[in-house]
C-alpha cells in the first residue's frame, strides 16, 4: 500500500437511529414495516462510512432479497435503535449482509439478511462489484469472521 493510501475499515458497522413517534402502531410498538426502513437507513450510512473515504460512495446497488425475523417489539420507551451490519459473503455481482436491530435496552429485536447487487441503471442489469468496493467488503467480511468464530487458523 502506498504512503497516504487509506486502509479499509474492518468489522462490524454500528449506527444509532432515532425512533419517531409516527413509527409506532396502535399497539404501542414499532410497526413491522419500519424495521425495513431502519435497515435501509443503516445501509446508506454503512455505504457512506465504509466506501466514501475511498471515493466509492456512489456505487449503484439494489436490494435483491431481504429475510427478516421479528424477535421482539421495540416499545414506546425506546427513543432510538442501534443497527449493526456485518458482511457475510462477497460474490461477483452481489454481497450479503446481516443486520441486527437493537432496542434502547440493548435487546435484539430484529435480524435481517440482505443481498445487495451492484447495478447498472442504464442497462437494468447486475454488474461486477468494482475492485475498490470488493476490497472494502472483503476486509469487513474477514474481520466479521474473526470476531464471530475466533481467529482464523
Amino acid at each position: 500500500m502506498s504512503p497516504g493510501e487509506q486502509t479499509p475499515d474492518r468489522g462490524t458497522f454500528r449506527c444509532t437511529l432515532q425512533v419517531r413517534w409516527a413509527d409506532f402502531d396502535q399497539f404501542g410498538h414499532v410497526n413491522n414495516v419500519k424495521y425495513i426502513e431502519y435497515a435501509q437507513e443503516a445501509r446508506i450510512l454503512f455505504v457512506r462510512s465504509r466506501f466514501g473515504p475511498f471515493g466509492l460512495g456512489n456505487l449503484p446497488q439494489v436490494v435483491r432479497r431481504v429475510e427478516i425475523d421479528h424477535l421482539r417489539p421495540v416499545l414506546r420507551d425506546s427513543t432510538s435503535v442501534d443497527v449493526e451490519i456485518e458482511v457475510e459473503h462477497v460474490g461477483t455481482t452481489s454481497y450479503q449482509i446481516r443486520q441486527t436491530i437493537f432496542d434502547a435496552a440493548g435487546e435484539v429485536c430484529c435480524a435481517l439478511r440482505v443481498v445487495m447487487v451492484a447495478y447498472d441503471a442504464s442497462t437494468s442489469t447486475a454488474v461486477e462489484i468494482p475492485t475498490g468496493v470488493r476490497h472494502v467488503l472483503e476486509a469487513a467480511h474477514q474481520r466479521a469472521a474473526i470476531t464471530d468464530e475466533g481467529p482464523a487458523e
